[in-house]
């Protein structure tokens, strides 16, 4: 027997105590008052103390009351371990964490993970609990605090590798939670996994709780080689006024031998259209490049594949690539307007490629329905606005169209505009004379400028501004440019779906040299790239990232699309986003994912490419006990002398809890004692 607190074994000098006592007890003296002694005897009295102890009883009782008490506080626990189902309080709240990353599909590694999770599972004794965790790059419980064994191997037995990579702090965090609110007495944690290097960086801030274990199950291959299709690399060129795409792809051998004839190949829409073959050095890569191709329709898929391997997820890379189209501008003008007045706007969206601008210029008075349901965007270059084309122009951007209008000193909008301008334009300011104007604050905020907030990205104010409109924003609208006087420059407002953008001087040399500066070309694109919200689709997203499908806004002004859209997943499951919700789906496969709007106003769909992250393809393993000691809170995995055998004591002794037997027993023979000791002194009287 050992003793969690020995100090308290101090104690036990005050058994002597009750001896002493014993030992020194006197005899009460009966005083008999005569009121004569003739008649008494003399003899001689000679008072003695009490040497021998005459109440043995009482004595043994008070001595093991005392020990008992004393014994207790320094609680005592047997070395020998004390089987569950006999020991108090022996029941484990276990938590077994099953690595479920892509690279568990690695030969028969998630055979052995599953049989690793059942023995972990057959160990439970009845009064154990146990909760099955699946983890990737985040963690998800399938299975919680249940003492049935069968429900938690069947929850094992559904489970199969994903598409995820390995991430163990996310795991750890999660199954910490869990013991915390354990009321259990002993606390575990069950990892399997095959420990790859690339999971664990060391400083991911877990700490299980106090008293918790954790056990590494390492699943791994000391020899394990793998070959992965590296990240695709897109190039665009124009041929015979269409987009050619030319795909560089490539494969990494991650074994340590070296391998020769490696196959790879292009499919396009599911049709193999080119094979290369390369040759591998150990731990090397090698690239090819495939033959121009083009894309004759809007969300074609593509695939690069690499030859078969005992890991199959990361042999395929999948992207999807589209004709670009081009964002149609309508530049509306006055009739009969010199040429300059639109030249350097014309000029600088003739030299847009992401996107190209389609381009039509028009006549305010010709502006007409046609060109709106065509256009994306809108320019009233310094034009007098009639009511007819005010009143189609506002329906425009109600239903998702942009409109920069130019408030040059022709500009004008009937009844002053205020159900659709960010501002009411005013008199002209004349700075022609003295210091000339500059544009002294910009919201970087805002996409227009966010380019140009880091330093030697773009300087607004070497413009020089001789005359502008003095504005009064409306409420609601946002300034995102001010002159130095802290006028007004640039005004945006939301109507309805689409977006309006007030200019306060010209796009021409008439009241600013803006044009000639390298700024002015990035900031027309960027305003008209923002007006049409336009963004550009990615060929591919990596698993685990959340995807937020736009919703399909009119692009020329037409009629409001369906607003529920169904997302179809690689595997065949149906995901509807019908706006009760986030409106966002976590990719969780790899393949393509289609998102398309219900109905037939649904419009066409959109598909997206999903891939694995190529850095789980590196099967290196480390050494568990590094995540293990990380979880447990000791320094480069290290435990202090000492440590391991307090932590062993404290567990032993939590689990044993002999202290409450011994306290309860010292009270109740202090309990007996009273009871004998009045009987003692009730017969002594």
């Amino acid at each position: 027997m050992s003793f969690l607190t020995p100090l308290f074994l101090v104690g036990l000098a005050g058994l002597a105590v009750p001896v002493v006592i014993h030992l020194i007890q006197r005899e009460r003296r009966n005083v008999v008052r005569f009121p004569s002694l003739m008649f008494l005897q003399r003899i001689p009295y000679q008072s003695v103390r009490r040497r021998r102890i005459r109440n043995w009883p009482l004595l043994l009782l008070r001595l093991a009351a005392l020990a008992l008490i004393v014994l207790a506080f320094a609680r005592p626990f047997l070395r020998r371990a004390i089987p569950v189902a006999t020991a108090s309080g022996g029941a484990r709240d276990v938590v077994i964490l099953l690595d479920r990353s892509y690279s568990m599909g690695y030969g028969d590694r998630w055979a052995r993970a599953a049989a690793a999770a059942r023995r972990a599972i057959d160990d439970l004794q009845p009064s154990d609990r146990a909760s099955i965790v699946f983890f990737s790059s985040g963690a998800e419980v399938a299975l919680r605090s249940a003492a049935d064994r069968g429900r938690l191997a069947a929850a094992v037995a559904t489970a199969k590798p994903g598409a995820g990579a390995t991430r163990y702090g996310p795991a750890l965090k999660l199954a910490g939670s869990i013991l915390s609110e354990s009321s259990l007495p002993r606390r575990e944690v069950v990892m399997i996994s095959d420990f790859q290097r690339g999971g664990w960086q060391g400083a991911e801030g877990v700490r299980l709780p106090d008293r918790a274990t954790l056990t590494p199950v390492a699943i791994g291959d000391a020899d394990a080689s793998n070959v992965s299709v590296t990240r695709v690399s897109l190039q665009r060129s124009p041929f015979s006024e269409q987009d050619r795409v030319t795909v560089t792809a490539g494969a990494m051998n991650h074994g340590a031998r070296p391998l020769s004839g490696v196959e790879l190949s292009l499919e396009i829409d599911g049709r193999v259209v080119q094979n290369e073959h390369v040759n591998l050095e150990p731990h090397g890569a090698a690239s090819v490049t495939f033959a121009p191709f083009t894309p004759t329709a809007a969300n074609t898929r593509a695939v690069v594949r690499v030859s078969d391997d005992a890991l199959a997820a990361d042999n395929a890379f999948h992207f999807v690539v589209s004709p670009k189209a081009p964002l149609k501008v309508v530049v509306a003008e006055r009739a009969g307007a010199a040429r300059e007045s639109s030249l350097y706007l014309l000029r600088a969206l003739a030299l847009g490629e992401e996107p190209p601008f389609d381009v039509t210029s028009r006549s305010i008075d010709a502006l007409s329905a046609d060109d709106l349901q065509r256009a994306s965007v809108v320019v009233l270059n310094d034009v007098a606005v009639s009511p007819l084309a005010a009143e189609r122009l506002i329906s425009f951007v109600q239903r998702g169209g942009g409109l920069l209008v130019v408030a040059g000193e022709r500009g004008t909008w009937p009844g002053g505009g205020a159900d659709i301008l960010p501002a009411q334009a005013g008199a002209s300011v004349d700075r022609t004379t003295g210091a000339a104007g500059r544009l002294g604050t910009l919201e970087y905020a805002s996409p227009i400028f966010e380019a140009f907030r880091a330093p030697r990205s773009g300087d607004f104010s070497a413009a020089r501004f001789y005359t502008y409109r003095s504005m009064v924003p409306a409420a609601g609208s946002s300034v995102l440019a001010r002159f130095d006087d802290g006028a007004p420059s640039l005004v945006e407002r939301r109507v309805g779906g689409g977006r309006v953008l007030l200019w306060g001087s010209t796009l021409d040399l008439r009241w600013n040299d803006l044009p000639l500066k390298p700024v002015f070309l990035p900031f027309v694109h960027r305003a008209m790239t923002h007006l049409a919200a336009y963004a550009e689709r990615p060929p591919w997203v990596t698993v685990g990232e959340v995807l937020e499908p736009a919703r399909p806004a009119p692009v020329a002004g037409s009629a409001p699309r369906a607003s529920t859209r169904v997302v179809l997943a690689p595997s065949g499951q149906r995901i509807t986003l019908d706006g009760s919700g986030p409106d966002v789906v976590e990719i969780a496969e790899q393949g393509f994912y289609e998102i398309r709007g219900q109905g037939r106003d649904g419009g066409s769909p959109t598909v997206v490419a999903a891939n694995v992250d190529l850095a789980e393809s590196d099967l290196t393993p480390m050494d568990p006990h590094e995540v293990a000691a990380g979880a447990m809170g000791r320094a480069n995995g290290a435990a202090p002398p000492g440590a391991n055998a307090s932590m062993t004591a404290l567990e032993r002794e939590r689990n044993q809890r002999l202290w409450w037997f011994l306290l309860f027993g010292g009270l109740a023979l202090l309990a007996l004692e009273t009871v004998f000791a009045n009987r003692i002194e009730s017969r002594t009287l």
